[in-house]
């Protein structure tokens, strides 16, 4: 039986940290009920599917109330079907997690809680716009802990203006320290719908970036995390599943407003208007905004370009006969390399790579 994945889009957040461009809603968890009936709806479309992987992200997921995880959990089991040791992962921010939540997502079957720690330097967090404080951060872990939870992700921002070295050895250490199975990556960078653009924050220069780039991975190595993707980490056997699928550029499904999805030749996007995709879906209305069909060479291309993100590269063989001149100069000068039989990114690739893709497509 063909398997997929699915992500569900949960929107509600207290307030807009600075640095978010994402598709969330303010102020409007009064319509939560409203919500899920809606997701529902739309899940119903695609009833009789295969599951191998479900990730809730937002937004803040764990802001909705128990009642609302146990009507969405009963609905995706009714509409679709799952493959064994199926992934569930949900993600949560410190200040929407205590003991009865923890325990009760933990029954409904999530079993991986990607945690928005984002730093454990008050000063950043403060900086970022975030409601939760280092404290909280470790307190929440500890309760995830606590709850029976064996495969937890924390996600650490760096490139703060301003930030030294000594501070993001710190930081990361602290973080490393935790015991945490996955650790996610990510570049503060100044997106345009977030606060920090609309004041024109300025940024570190490249340089700088690259070397704290390569001092997080030695420390994260040091430690005992494995580098699998440019920006994501783990103990052995704690690759994000639902992740893979994305950079293997297998199908999947999105729901929720604002939600992508692919079916293998057409990618798709919901409606990112919080109210138009509500009545859309609880009128049974299609909520698709947009969507693309990509040629067999976007395809392929898209397969590559996602690949060298992973240590585990590409085939040869699967790159374009057309690029082939391109990329063998790129292996000359020290960024890819061939091993195996497969293309690969070394570590001064990695710090290029979205530079190197641009001049692919």
């Amino acid at each position: 039986m063909n398997t997929t994945s699915l992500y569900v889009h949960l929107p509600f957040c207290p307030r807009k940290c600075l640095f978010c461009s994402f598709v969330i809603a303010v102020g409007q968890e009064h319509r939560r009920d409203e919500y899920v009936e809606a997701l529902i709806h739309e899940m119903k479309k695609h009833e009789g599917t295969c599951l191998k992987t479900i990730y809730f992200g937002g937004g803040t997921p764990s802001m909705l109330d128990e009642k609302h995880f146990e009507v969405l959990m009963r609905a995706i089991r009714k509409n679709f079907s799952f493959q064994n040791e199926i992934e569930i992962t949900i993600e949560a921010n410190p200040e929407s997690i205590n003991h009865a939540k923890a325990r009760f997502l933990k029954v409904q079957g999530f079993n991986r809680v990607s945690l928005g720690v984002q730093s454990m330097d008050d000063r950043y967090l403060k900086f970022l716009g975030r409601t939760h404080d280092a404290s909280m951060a470790r307190g929440a872990y500890q309760i995830l802990r606590e709850a029976g939870f064996v495969n937890i992700n924390l996600d650490l921002m760096y490139a703060f203006p301003g930030q030294t070295k000594e501070e993001l050895q710190a930081d990361v250490q602290t973080i490393a320290r935790m015991g945490p199975e996955h650790l996610s990556l990510y570049t503060l960078t100044i997106e345009p719908n977030s606060r920090f653009y609309a004041v024109q924050m300025k940024l570190d220069d490249d340089e700088k970036l690259a070397r704290h780039y390569l001092l997080i991975a030695r420390i994260l190595n040091e430690y005992g995390f494995k580098q699998y993707e440019v920006s994501n980490f783990s103990k052995s056997g704690f690759e994000s599943r639902h992740n893979r699928n994305y950079w293997l550029g297998l199908p999947y499904l999105g729901v929720g407003v604002g939600a992508h999805g692919f079916d293998g030749r057409r990618r798709y996007w919901n409606t990112s208007n919080f109210q138009d995709y509500m009545q859309r879906a609880l009128r049974a209305e299609p909520v698709i905004e947009g969507f693309e069909d990509l040629s067999d060479t976007q395809r392929i291309m898209e397969k590559v370009l996602f690949g060298l993100r992973m240590n585990e590269g590409v085939p040869w063989d699967l790159v374009p006969s057309a690029k082939q001149e391109q990329i063998q100069t790129w292996v000359r000068d020290g960024f890819l390399l061939h091993e195996n039989g497969n293309l690969k990114t070394t570590d001064r690739g990695r710090l290029v790579l979205d530079e190197l893709s641009a001049r692919l497509i």
